[in-house]
């Protein structure tokens, strides 16, 4: 189960962000190299942890072992503002179209290959479902282009946007990512379950 927390309601769940913050530190700047986002405090946060953001952590037991943060992309965000030259030209926006970004999963938990009970897939069906409960049905990403395959096996409509570009130490590339049922299906047939990840996912329409 997935533990979504809306950016209005950080301030409840201010013990859990601290760690989610360093969380975030530990993978993108110590792991991945990131440097611009370095603090001294060793807590990841950005302009756009603001009430607009939705963090979904994913926990085993009290443990963080992958988040994710959707940003809307009718405001300013990540490839709109900040990572400007990933895209050959301006980013999809809209009232259906999210940024989702700061996807990490923590080290001991990774696989090349993602298990059906692993933070991995649980994560990718939390943005689907959330989606399709709010009528979203793309997001934006700038990733390791490696899993493009991935995104695309899970029924993704992939699209990039730019071509790949050295951050730290990853290759990373903007994609353009459109999903429906058949991706919801798809990721839970992974999982071998038919269940929910998020608490409260809402009605799910389907996504035109």
């Amino acid at each position: 189960m997935l533990l979504l927390i809306p950016g209005s309601e950080i301030a409840q769940h201010g013990d859990l962000m601290e760690r989610v913050f360093r969380f975030r530190h530990a993978i993108f700047v110590d792991e991945k190299g990131w440097s611009d986002l370095r603090q001294p405090d060793g807590l990841e946060r950005d302009r756009f942890d603001d009430a607009h953001a939705i963090h979904q952590v994913c926990l085993r037991d009290d443990e963080i072992v992958g988040y994710q943060r959707l940003l809307p992309t009718t405001r300013p965000h990540l490839l709109s503002d900040v990572l400007t030259d990933l895209c050959r030209s301006k980013p999809p926006r809209g009232p259906r179209v999210f940024e989702w970004t700061r996807f990490c999963v923590a080290p001991r938990h990774r696989e090349l290959r993602p298990s059906a009970n692993g933070p991995f897939l649980e994560l990718a069906q939390g943005v689907v479902e959330w989606g399709m409960a709010h009528r979203v049905d793309t997001v934006t990403v700038a990733i390791d282009w490696r899993l493009m395959v991935i995104a695309m096996q899970l029924r993704f409509f992939v699209r990039p946007l730019g071509f790949p570009k050295r951050i730290g130490r990853d290759e990373v590339v903007a994609l353009r990512m459109s999903f429906n049922r058949e991706t919801l299906t798809t990721i839970q047939q992974a999982r071998h379950c038919e269940g929910s990840v998020l608490p409260d996912p809402g009605s799910l329409p389907s996504a035109a």
